[in-house]
């Protein structure tokens, strides 16, 4: 009886067992309805988990061992009455394929971009739920969440220069950055950064400057034309280049070292194409001059759109000629343009302005006092000789070609002949008589029948025989600038005729208005002969402007 009593009194000790549990769990502060209402996940019910994003980047795990590590982070998850819409959050679809359709779920899973703060939550039945810490770093070394690196790719740079700013993406890289498990990964490129076309204005030739948040250890610079490396730099900042108008493909190298201090290293390749669009730059061949010399303007880096006007008090006006991006102009001073003071020469090229003040300097030109037989000079100066360079040689002094025939410096037209420099410009008496012209070349004196050649390349505008210059050859050798030739016995040229330097044009006589045998040679820019001596010499000066 005594045992009796003992067994019932203990199934009721057993009885209030929950009853007392539950007593002691509301006591404890535990959420005891969660606490009873949390269905766990079991691994063994699952074949595959999915995990995407919302750019499709997909992590998908088959692996047992796998997939009861990330059911163990899911049910370590405690429900949280924190409103996480204020997070900056990143959203994912999570799939559990079950083995059995049943068991399948599907439900979202948001990150707090702030790694800092290891907040991962899932959303399942309208709960909010916040995965345990313990799991976070672990997680997120999984390739669906490198989005959230901000080092997962090299650093955003960005090219200044006084155009503007730029800001190209790497169209190739290696790259190495390190995850919240403090291991490092390689960053894959999905896709490659388009090729910026990057128009510069450079005023100093620099290079662009890099900016960045972060600086690299070391950059290479390479530009090419045509698959022509043309420039290429180590250096960081401030090297120079001379490049000419024009489009060229540019290549930049980044490398970032291994640093403790930072969570990447690697390197980063940048293609784009660069519009190199100097601005003008003009310039004038002399400050300093004489009558009967020639000037010569230039201005490079001209842009189509862009125009070049000249303004000048000095006696001529100049016409303009294009090859390429240069610009020239060729400006004579006439042996009768007044001397001992200055002339102000002002050039416009697009938004770009030079003002020059040229002096031109006194010149003593000598006086010749020739003597020619009366018959002669009958013969040969009179109205139909005055009527011939009317019709026949006037019309072409202005002529010109637009193409620039000429190369380098010219060439004496005859072998060993006797030149004078200071037979240019003299003042002549006639058989003691006064003339009101000066003698616009020189007399180069040689045996008849010596072969005279073109002084450079050119077409030939006239091939005739003048009463008063006899047999006669003016070659065009572009721009206006033209070579006159008189007095030959004979003629190897036609009008028309493409010459090269060195040709036979003809041979040296004594024809026209002449005392004996020799060549008269004169150089003009239009109608204003200069003198051909620095022409043997330099040929044409070119300042700033390519040789051609």
């Amino acid at each position: 009886m005594m045992k009796s009593n003992s067994f019932v009194k203990l199934k009721k000790q057993i009885r209030l067992l929950p009853l007392l549990l539950m007593i002691a769990l509301l006591f404890s502060g535990c959420n005891v309805l969660e606490l009873f209402s949390k269905a766990r996940l079991k691994p063994s019910r699952f074949r595959q988990i999915t995990i995407a994003d919302k750019n499709d980047r997909v992590s998908v795990f088959t692996d047992a061992e796998k997939i009861e590590y990330y059911i163990e982070a899911f049910n370590s998850a405690d429900q949280t009455e924190n409103d996480i819409t204020h997070n900056e959050l990143s959203e994912y679809r999570v799939v559990l394929e079950g083995k059995k359709p049943k068991h399948s779920k599907e439900f979202r899973m948001y990150l707090d971009n702030k790694l800092e703060n290891k907040s991962l939550f899932i959303i399942i039945e309208n709960k909010t739920m916040r995965i345990g810490e313990e799991y976070f770093n672990s997680l997120l070394a999984e390739t669906v969440f490198e989005l959230v690196y901000a080092h997962r790719t090299p650093p955003l740079i960005t090219l200044k220069n006084n155009s503007g700013e730029y800001k190209p993406e790497p169209t190739g890289y290696q790259w190495k950055f390190i995850k919240t498990d403090n291991n490092f990964y390689d960053s894959i490129l999905e896709q490659p950064g388009s090729k910026e076309a990057i128009i510069i204005t450079v005023n100093d030739s620099s290079l662009p400057e890099i900016m960045s948040d972060f600086e690299a250890d070391s950059v290479k610079w390479s530009i090419s034309q045509d698959d022509k490396v043309i420039f290429e730099s180590d250096g960081m900042q401030n090297d120079s280049f001379s490049l000419s108008d024009g489009e060229y493909q540019c290549t930049l190298e980044l490398n970032w070292h291994e640093n403790k201090n930072r969570g990447f290293h690697g390197k980063a390749q940048y293609d784009f194409t660069i519009q190199v669009d100097n601005p003008p730059e003009i310039r004038i061949s002399s400050m300093q001059t004489y009558p009967g010399e020639l000037l010569v303007i230039t201005a490079n880096h001209v842009n189509p759109d862009e125009n070049v006007t000249i303004k000048t008090d000095i006696d001529f006006t100049p016409n303009v000629f294009a090859r390429g991006t240069e610009r020239v102009a060729l400006l004579p001073v006439s042996y009768f343009h007044k001397a001992n003071q200055k002339y102000s020469v002002h050039v416009t090229a697009g938004d770009i302005s030079e003002a020059f003040e040229v002096e031109v300097l006194d010149k003593e030109f000598t006086t010749q006092y020739l003597v020619i037989d009366t018959k002669v000079a009958a013969a040969t100066r009179n109205d139909e000789s005055a009527r011939e360079v009317t019709e026949k040689i006037d019309p072409l002094r202005p002529v010109y070609d637009a193409e620039q025939y000429w190369e380098g410096a010219f060439i004496q037209p005859v072998e060993g002949g006797r030149v004078r420099a200071y037979d240019f410009g003299k003042r002549r008496y006639v058989n003691n008589a006064p003339t009101s012209y000066r003698h616009n070349g020189l007399d180069i004196g040689q045996d008849e029948g010596t072969p005279v050649k073109a002084v450079n390349h050119g077409r030939v505008l006239i091939a005739d025989y003048l009463i008063g210059t006899g047999y006669t050859v003016i070659i065009e050798h572009g721009y206006g600038l033209k070579s006159w030739y008189y007095h030959m016995s004979s003629l190897n040229v036609k009008t028309g005729d493409l010459v090269k330097k060195g040709d036979i044009i003809g041979l040296v006589g004594s024809t026209g208005f002449s005392t004996g045998p020799h060549l008269h040679l004169a150089i003009s820019v239009n109608h204003i002969y200069v003198n051909p001596m620095p022409f043997f010499e330099q040929g044409v000066p070119l300042p700033g402007l390519q040789a051609q």
